[in-house]
This record gives structure tokens, C-alpha cells and sequence, in this order.
């Protein structure tokens, strides 16, 4: 790549880390929140909820926006929301307040992230997007390697709302720096109207069931990973910054799975890797569930689920990107939205399943919805002929 162009990848890397931080510290914190609000673990989990439904909400309103207007201007906008909504977090004397400003929070993300994919997919092609794609979904890892638990460590050394702090400091200085090194040939304002784009989208088949598989598969995932810390710290009396450390765990695998991503998106194909990934998946989380009475195994399940999602997510992203070339931006916004709608489903019906039918419950249910997902691929793959004969 040319210098120009590595400083773009990697300053969109620092938003979707820093972005990704935000999301994913959430869960290991869940239980300090639940005690700083006086609050029992339905309620705490909202917190994701309310972060999760305005992403989900916001992200297919906003989305037709990349494909109208300037894209560098709406993602500077997003990120600016994103920050003031991780400040007031910080300071919100109650949960209610608490939730109102993880929803402002999700519709900055919902501004920021669909325009990063639908940007990479506009400048690169074949199989440097392939690559680009991989190492900037990496950055979401390296957040969990890096941002979760030193979110966690801080929150252990004074509050949990520092974690909120150090998100929006962070995310001020990303701001600046996008604001200089985005390329201004990328933000040609372009003639496409608002309404078509939505047209275009719910015209094809194969992008309206492509869409389902990313909410069933990240239902399905979510599941899993929003409780798991809880989990953790029940089963195995872990404290919060153990949790983080395990989180990290997770992280560090998915990080190098997905930096690597690309390259075996080139070989292989990219439906097919989402099929043999999802399907692995599944295998890890039920290996959480028959070694759920040991940490190591729980541990070595948690890698080799971090490592074959690393692989299939990507591959799934980059699939989506290639669908409508001239509605990248609302397809990407349909995309994180049921992303985000499934990281919706699985808080508020896992955080009443936990109580009925536990850790074990939830994760039988989650494989199953993976392979779901991977069983749909087969229909993407025949509709898409059939789009592509007619």
C-alpha cells in the first residue's frame, strides 16, 4: 500500500478498536455495574440493550446517508456522538440515565461503522479488500486483547465509570486524526437517492438472506459471549480484572485469526468459509458446555471459539460489502444493525434464560442457531444463481 493509504486503514483501525472497546467491556463489567446501581443482572444487562437496540435502530436509518452524501463528514459526526455518549456514561448519576447515554453512544457507533466497511470496500479491490477487511476487523480483537482489560484494570484501580472516561478520551484523539488523513476523494457527494437505496436492498433476495444469517449467527454468539463473564465469575469466583484476562484470552486468538483472515478468503471463497467456520463454532461452544466445570477447558474452548469466529466473521462481512456495490453503505448499515439486533435478543432473552436454565441452556441454544446460520448459506448460494440467471 502507499503511505497515504496506510494511514487511512490504520486510522480507520483506531476507531472500530476504540469502538469495538466500548462494546465489548461492557460485559465484564456487568457485575460492578450491577452492584454500583443496586441493581439485579436483568437490569444490568440492559445496559448492553440500550446500547444495542440504537445501533440496530439507528444504523439502517443513517446508512442511505454514505451513499447520498460526503462520507467523511458523517463519520467524523458519528464518532463525535460516539464520544459524547461515552462521556455522559461516565457521569450518569442513575441507570436510567445510564441507558439513555448508551443509546446515544449506539447511534454514534451506528454512524461511524457501516461508512468504515462501505469506505474499504469503495477503495480497495479484489483481494487487497479481502486483506484490508481482515486486518481492520482485527482491530474489533485487538480491542479485547487490549481495550477490555485495560477498561477492567482501570475500573478495578478506581471505578467502572473510568472505563467510560479513558473510551471518550481515546476516542477525541481519533477524531483528530481521521479528520486529517481520510482522503477527500472518497467524500464525492454521489446520485443516489435516500429511498433507493432501501429499494435496492429489499430487492434482492440474496442480500435480504445474507442479512438473516448475520442475525441468526450473531444471535446465536452473543448469547454466549454477553454472559460469560457472569458465568466466570460465578462458576469459577473469578474478580473482574481474572474475567477481563479471560476476555483478553478470547481476544488475543481472534485477533490473529482475523489479521490472517483475508488471505484464506482469497483461497477459499468466502461463503464457504463462513459455512466451515460457523459449523466450528458451534463444535467450540459445546465444548464450553462438557467442560464447564474446568477453566482450562472452558479456557481452550473459549480460544478455539475466538480463533474460527476470527475466520468466519470477516468472511462474512466481506461477502456482505460485495453484495450491491452502489448501496454499500445502507447494505454495511443492515448488516451491523441485525448484527446489533442480535446482540439485542441475546441480553434480554439470555439475561432471563440465565436464570432458568443457566450457562449451559444458553450456549446449547447459541450452537444451535449457528448452525442455523451455516445451514442458510446453502439457500444464499442458490438464490444468488438464480438472481444472477435471471
Amino acid at each position: 500500500m502507499k503511505f497515504k493509504q496506510t494511514l487511512f486503514v490504520s486510522g480507520l483501525c483506531l476507531i472500530v478498536f476504540i469502538i469495538g472497546a466500548d462494546s465489548f467491556v461492557i460485559a465484564p463489567l456487568l457485575p460492578a455495574i450491577e452492584r454500583g446501581f443496586q441493581i439485579n443482572l436483568s437490569q444490568a444487562a440492559f445496559a448492553v440493550s440500550a446500547y444495542a437496540i440504537s445501533y440496530a435502530v439507528g444504523a439502517p436509518l443513517l446508512g442511505p446517508l454514505g451513499d447520498c452524501y460526503p462520507r467523511k463528514r458523517l463519520l467524523l459526526t458519528g464518532i463525535g456522538l460516539f464520544i459524547l455518549g461515552s462521556w455522559l456514561c461516565a457521569v450518569a448519576p442513575t441507570i436510567m440515565s445510564f441507558y439513555l447515554f448508551r443509546a446515544m453512544a449506539g447511534i454514534g457507533a451506528a454512524l461511524t461503522l457501516p461508512n468504515v466497511w462501505a469506505l474499504i470496500g469503495q477503495t480497495f479491490r479484489g483481494r487487497q479488500r479481502n486483506v484490508i477487511m481482515g486486518i481492520t476487523m482485527s482491530a474489533l480483537s485487538l480491542s479485547i486483547v487490549i481495550g477490555v482489560p485495560l477498561g477492567t484494570w482501570v475500573a478495578q484501580l478506581a471505578s467502572w465509570q473510568s472505563a467510560f472516561w479513558l473510551s471518550a478520551g481515546v476516542s477525541a484523539v481519533a477524531l483528530l486524526g481521521l479528520s486529517v488523513v481520510i482522503p477527500s476523494t472518497i467524500t464525492v457527494k454521489r446520485s443516489i437517492t435516500y429511498l433507493r437505496s432501501y429499494q435496492a436492498v429489499w430487492a434482492s433476495h440474496q442480500t435480504c438472506l445474507t442479512l438473516v444469517v448475520t442475525l441468526i449467527w450473531m444471535t446465536g454468539f452473543y448469547s454466549v459471549y454477553t454472559f460469560l463473564g457472569t458465568f466466570a465469575t460465578t462458576q469459577f469466583h473469578l474478580n473482574t480484572l481474572q474475567v477481563g484476562e479471560l476476555f483478553s484470552l478470547y481476544g488475543a486468538c481472534n485477533f490473529v485469526a482475523s489479521f490472517f483472515s483475508g488471505h484464506l478468503m482469497t483461497h477459499v471463497g468466502a461463503l464457504k468459509a463462513v459455512r466451515v467456520h460457523g459449523t466450528l463454532s458451534a463444535l467450540m461452544i459445546l465444548g464450553m458446555v462438557a467442560g464447564r466445570h474446568s477453566l482450562v477447558i472452558v479456557a481452550v474452548s473459549l480460544g478455539g471459539l475466538a480463533l474460527v469466529q476470527g475466520l468466519g466473521v470477516p468472511a462474512l462481512t466481506t461477502y456482505v460489502v460485495n453484495l450491491l456495490p452502489a448501496q454499500r453503505s445502507t447494505v454495511t448499515a443492515f448488516n451491523s444493525s441485525f448484527l446489533y439486533l442480535g446482540l439485542t435478543l441475546s441480553s434480554l432473552v439470555g439475561g432471563q434464560g440465565y436464570a432458568r436454565i443457566g450457562f449451559s441452556g444458553i450456549a446449547l441454544v447459541a450452537a444451535g442457531m449457528l448452525l442455523l446460520a451455516v445451514g442458510l448459506t446453502v439457500l444464499v448460494e442458490r438464490v444468488s444463481g438464480d438472481e444472477e440467471d435471471g
